[in-house]
């Protein structure tokens, strides 16, 4: 359908941009001068902010419609994404950091945009198509991370007579670039369909019942995304501290580690079809989990590579389908307020995780925050089995 696939070649582009600057951004600012202390701070800060959009967007895109939410965010962002081309203040580093996500896009979430996203393709396919769906999106989400880390180690290696903060400016009009064309394709997208009653071999809920299920849904993504952030945003440094790796070799690490990641994502959403949402993700997410608890103990550089390969193709796989499963468990009219609950519930305590993992890794305890992520996410396991089971539209009913 003509509409859900301008919309997800629009998410690609935004997450080429994205991943552009989650290699460039961070040499771009210690080129400046910047202090990893400030630069802690600031994507700490720039989580925050995310989420605040995401709040504010969510519930927008159930009264105005998801196409005047997208346009407004894309052009928005490719405005103030072109401050730091013409300026090294760090007023207008901070606020176009904050506000467009530099350098913390890495899960392919597109940030506020995601809510809408996931609001406007619920409403091209029944509840049983969504994960396949979804999963498509994510996949080009991934692969568009991937591509743009690619892209963003080229300054780098192209650099001549320009050297210092000069070298990594232009590729924020790039970032710019990315967002407009985003933007048109959002624009040129078939008018979403209104909303409609769900079909009638849907279980209809109660809204006690829907705020119940969200209850329970952001109690289980709680412990999951707690478990991310104690050791996600701070790999990069153990794979350095490990094994003396540079931003090249973690570059090249993290494309690929995307582009695969784009091709699980399908593969599991069929596997969801077959088996259900939940099950699927019990057995992809738990092979996850064991390969989360073997990698702080690998021998060198290429066994570890291998060994979180592994880990992200078998848990970010996965994200399309526990998208689906969530908008599934309230009616059309409250898919943004779902939306955005999933993603808050999971990315508010993700921004714990990263001081709980530093004091560890300063006290050299380097293994201790694995062993602490592994097993919040076999709680989260155990919850997302035992809540959601018997509300799996591809599941195989409960007994």
């Amino acid at each position: 359908m003509a509409s859900a696939r301008s919309l997800i070649a629009a998410r690609c582009l935004r997450s080429i941009a994205q991943g552009i600057l989650l290699v460039d951004f961070t040499l771009y600012l210690r080129a400046l001068g910047w202090t990893a202390v400030q630069l802690g701070a600031l994507f700490t800060a720039g989580i925050f902010f995310q989420i605040l959009l995401i709040l504010m967007t969510g519930p927008l895109v159930d009264r105005l419609g998801p196409r005047p939410v997208l346009l407004s965010i894309g052009l928005l962002q490719g405005v103030v994404s072109l401050g730091p081309w013409v300026s090294h203040s760090s007023s207008v580093l901070w606020g176009a950091a904050l506000f467009c996500g530099f350098g913390i896009g890495a899960g392919a979430a597109s940030g506020p945009f995601s809510p809408v996203e996931l609001a406007w393709l619920g409403r091209l396919v029944g509840p049983a198509e969504r994960g396949k769906l979804y999963s498509f999106s994510n996949s080009a989400g991934f692969a568009g991370i991937g591509i743009g880390a690619f892209l963003g180690m080229f300054p780098e290696r192209l650099a001549g007579p320009v050297h210092g903060p000069s070298l990594y400016q232009p590729m924020f009009p790039v970032f710019s670039a990315f967002l407009f064309a985003s933007c048109i394709l959002v624009a040129i997208s078939p008018v979403p369909p209104p909303l409609q009653e769900e079909e009638n071999t849907v279980i209809r809920r109660t809204r006690e019942e829907e705020n119940l299920l969200l209850r329970k849904l952001v109690l289980a993504n709680a412990l999951n995304g707690l478990g991310i952030g104690l050791f996600f945003p701070l790999l990069a440094w153990w794979f350095s501290s490990r094994f003396g790796r540079g931003p090249q070799s973690l570059g090249a690490l993290f494309a690929m580690n995307y582009i695969l990641i784009a091709v699980s994502s399908y593969v599991i959403a069929r596997l969801s079809l077959l088996l259900g949402v939940v099950r699927a993700v019990l057995l992809t997410r738990g092979a996850g989990l064991v390969m989360l608890l073997i990698l702080p103990f690998s021998p060198s550089f290429g066994v570890a590579f291998f060994i979180y390969v592994l880990r992200s193709i078998f848990n970010q796989g996965s994200v399309g389908s526990r998208q689906s499963l969530s908008l599934n468990l309230v009616g059309q009219k409250r898919h943004g307020l779902a939306g955005t609950v999933h993603i808050v519930s999971t990315q508010l305590p993700m921004a714990i995780g990263p001081y709980v993992t530093g004091a560890l890794f300063h006290s050299g305890h380097t293994t201790w925050p694995f062993i602490l992520a592994a097993s919040l996410q076999g709680a989260y396991l155990f919850l997302y089995w035992t809540f959601f089971l018997r509300h799996d539209p591809n599941g195989r009913p409960a007994h």
